[in-house]
């Protein structure tokens, strides 16, 4: 264990493959200590669930990030922007004033909704499904799926009254829950054939904790990584793009539906949407050193932070070479704990985690 992985103070709630929510001290403190004084302006091209994004809002910066998947995009979005819990002045205050607060009293609103069956996740993705398909998808219970359900339907029917901040929370809340009931190993790629414990739990909506603003603007996009790093106006950017061959948006499939709300086509056993049109190129070994390459071409940026680990496609030595052909290159190295998917045999307990600090040349 070492000083990194104990002093994190920074936290997701959603088990998410490469999460840095074990090495946020590690990266925050490698960028302060290697910008020289640059102005804390910040560029999360890959945001993820927004744990990073969230501990350099902590830690004072502007913060531009983004993600091409509608869930990283709320769940960062919910945490850059609300500063503290909104008011929902859009609602009946017969919703807002249920509790001491507004943001309690809509969680709570939002809770007691009685589940309603036959909507679109508890048709497919839980034992319903048997009665639809020839059998059990056994992602949820039949009352967690449709109180997702009755919830999703429930923000959707507000959004005309719901600003971005308000919304995005909700949907960020909602989708916590969900993982905190769900019946899979780690990602959506499967469900289990038996139930976990705390799939049986029912699903309630629990508040976030808010990070304070210290007067910065922050930017959340939902674009390709090429073409947000294009526009982001920040002299450092940080990259923590897809190291292996798992796609996100296959992985995650189920909350994007969620977050979507769009009711898609979906096909086999796990009953997945179409997501090719989400792919990534850093997960193909023969296209992920051209992507890299992409995106140091499409960049201004003064200082070019890269994270990294060595199961990832692109060899240690062959990163080290393209990216010191932009600019002079440090590394920082961290070994820790492996993630865990599933109960398969890995490689081994520990991985190196790298953190590729350039200097761009002008």
């Amino acid at each position: 264990m070492n000083q990194y992985q104990t002093n994190a103070s920074i936290s997701s709630a959603i088990e998410y493959i490469g999460s840095k929510r074990q090495l946020i001290d590690f990266i925050v403190d490698s960028v302060n200590n290697g910008v020289n004084g640059s102005p804390k302006e910040i560029a999360d091209i890959f945001s993820g669930t927004g744990v990073v994004s969230s501990a350099f809002k902590s830690s004072g910066y502007r913060v531009f990030a983004n993600d091409h998947l509608a869930t990283c995009f709320n769940l960062t979005m919910a945490s850059l922007l609300n500063n503290k819990a909104p008011s929902f002045l859009g609602l009946d205050s017969s919703i807002t004033k249920i509790d001491k607060n507004p943001y309690l009293s809509v969680l709570k609103f939002l809770n007691d909704l009685p589940p309603v069956k036959g909507g679109f996740i508890h048709i497919n993705y839980s034992p319903e499904s048997m009665t639809f398909i020839g059998y059990e998808r056994r992602y949820f219970t039949e009352y967690n799926s449709a109180k997702i359900d009755t919830i999703r339907s429930k923000i959707s029917e507000w959004e005309v009254v719901l600003t971005k901040e308000e919304r995005s929370l909700l949907l960020s809340d909602l989708i916590k829950s969900v993982t905190a009931v769900s019946n899979v190993a780690g990602t959506y790629g499967c469900y289990l054939k038996s139930w976990k414990k705390r799939a049986l739990n029912r699903l309630e909506l629990k508040p976030s904790h808010f990070i304070e603003g210290v007067g910065h603007s922050h930017t959340v996009t939902c674009l390709d990584a090429k073409e947000a790093i294009s526009i982001a106006d920040t002299p450092i950017v940080y990259a923590d793009p897809p190291y292996t061959k798992r796609q996100y948006a296959a992985y995650y499939h189920i909350l994007e539906t969620i977050v979507k709300n769009d009711n898609p086509m979906i096909t086999g056993t796990t009953g997945l949407r179409d997501w090719k049109t989400h792919s990534s190129d850093f997960c193909y070994k023969r296209k992920a050193e051209s992507a890299l390459e992409s995106l140091l071409n499409s960049t201004n940026c003064e200082h070019f932070f890269l994270s990294y680990n060595d199961d990832g496609q692109i060899s240690h030595e062959r990163l080290n070479e393209i990216l010191s052909s932009y600019g002079n290159t440090k590394i920082h190295e961290l070994d820790i704990k492996r993630y865990r998917s599933s109960s398969l045999p890995h490689k081994g307990p520990n991985v190196i985690e790298r953190l590729y600090h350039t200097k761009i040349n002008k």
